[in-house]
Formats: structure tokens, C-alpha cells, sequence
């Protein structure tokens, strides 16, 4: 008797306890999916590739775009205009200063002079203002130069460094043209000269000063 009941309780500890009835709880029966008809099944539309000039317009509008964000940031813009205006005025003062000479500068044409001392005088202050305008174009040339690396190294330091220079350069420009202009040397300089120089080059100091002073204003140094 007592052997029975031990198999029984052994025979009862291991089998597996029964969850109670609220526990055993069964999925609803799920439907099928619908069968899928290969004969009715439409193929993916393939997208054409874009034009041309659909290309070409998407590729001007983003550089146009990445151009603006590049010049009105920070002091690009600035130092852009500073650049090209000085690399401008270099090329044109080294690689044609006679015309320049001709074109800015009253002299007296050699030709009509009759006295050989007048004619050499001529030639050689024609040459004196060729020299000086050479002399002129190579700072010109390395202002030019000076706002190119200030652009490559996008440094505040740099840029306020260069901004300096530039704008001292353009006030010195601006103040020679103005006393020219108000003592009257029309025998030295045209109204040419004043108009076209002078105009760029007060351009150029207006926006190097706003420039420079944002640059101080921001970092709380001058040099």
C-alpha cells in the first residue's frame, strides 16, 4: 500500500502542472490571404530619366545656390570684390601702362613738338608715369593675392588681418584721388580718372569698412 501511493506521488510530481482553465486561451481562427492572380499583376512603372536641360537647370540652380551661401558668408563677399577689383587694376596698370598712361595722365603728343629739349621731356615723363603705373599694378597684384589667402584660410585672424590692410590701402587711394580733385589738378589727372577710380575704389572702402568693423565687432580685436 505504502509502495502505491509512492509511485503515485512520484508519477504525480513529474508530470507538468495544468494551467487553469481562464489561462488556456486560444487565437481565433485567422483568414487566409487572397490568392494573388500572376496574369492580373501590373508592372512597376519605370521612371524616365530626366532630361537634358532638366539636368542642367537642377545642377546651375544648386551651384548658384552653394556660390551665394559661399560669398554672403562671413567676410567672402567682401574680400571677393576686393580681390577681383585688385587683380583687375594689376592687370590692367603691368600689362598695358602706356595705354593707361594715355588714357588717365594729359601729355603732350612728342610729335607736334618742334624743340628736341621739350620732345625729351615729353618721352621722359611719358616714361617716368609708364614706371609708376608698373609699380602701382604689383601692389595692386599683391593686395589681390592678399584677399585670395585670406579666403583659402577662413580664419578670423586672416580675414581681419587682411581686412586691415585693405582697407588702409583703399582709404589711401581715396584720399589721393579726393585732394586731386579738390585742388584742381586738371592738368594731371582727368575726369576720367576721378570718375572711374575714384567711384570703384570708394566702393571698395565702403565695404571693406563695414566688413572690418562687423570683423571687430565680433572678435573685440583690431589687429
Amino acid at each position: 500500500m505504502s509502495s502505491q501511493s509512492t509511485k503515485d506521488k512520484s508519477s504525480h510530481s513529474d508530470s507538468l502542472p495544468t494551467p487553469p482553465k481562464e489561462r488556456q486561451t486560444f487565437l481565433p481562427k485567422q483568414p487566409l490571404p487572397p490568392s494573388v492572380d500572376i496574369n492580373n499583376v501590373q508592372p512597376l512603372a519605370i521612371q524616365d530619366n530626366p532630361s537634358t536641360w532638366a539636368f542642367i537647370k537642377g545642377h546651375t540652380k544648386y551651384c548658384i545656390k552653394s556660390s551665394i551661401q559661399f560669398i554672403f558668408k562671413d567676410n567672402n563677399l567682401p574680400l571677393l570684390v576686393n580681390m577681383i577689383y585688385h587683380l583687375i587694376a594689376a592687370r590692367a596698370l603691368m600689362a598695358r601702362p602706356w595705354k593707361t598712361t594715355h588714357r588717365y595722365i594729359y601729355i603732350a603728343s612728342p610729335l607736334g613738338s618742334s624743340s628736341k629739349s621739350l620732345r625729351y621731356q615729353i618721352e621722359q615723363t611719358t616714361a617716368i608715369a609708364v614706371d609708376t603705373f608698373r609699380a602701382l599694378g604689383v601692389m595692386h597684384l599683391a593686395l589681390g593675392v592678399l584677399s585670395a589667402l585670406a579666403l583659402k584660410e577662413r580664419r578670423q585672424s586672416s580675414e581681419r588681418s587682411a581686412l586691415v590692410v585693405l582697407t588702409l590701402a583703399s582709404l589711401g587711394n581715396a584720399w589721393a584721388h579726393m585732394n586731386a580733385y579738390w585742388q584742381k589738378t586738371g592738368s594731371q589727372y582727368t575726369l576720367k580718372a576721378i570718375q572711374e577710380i575714384g567711384s570703384s575704389n570708394l566702393f571698395v572702402l565702403v565695404m571693406s569698412s563695414i566688413a572690418l568693423s562687423k570683423t571687430i565687432k565680433r572678435t573685440g580685436r583690431f589687429i
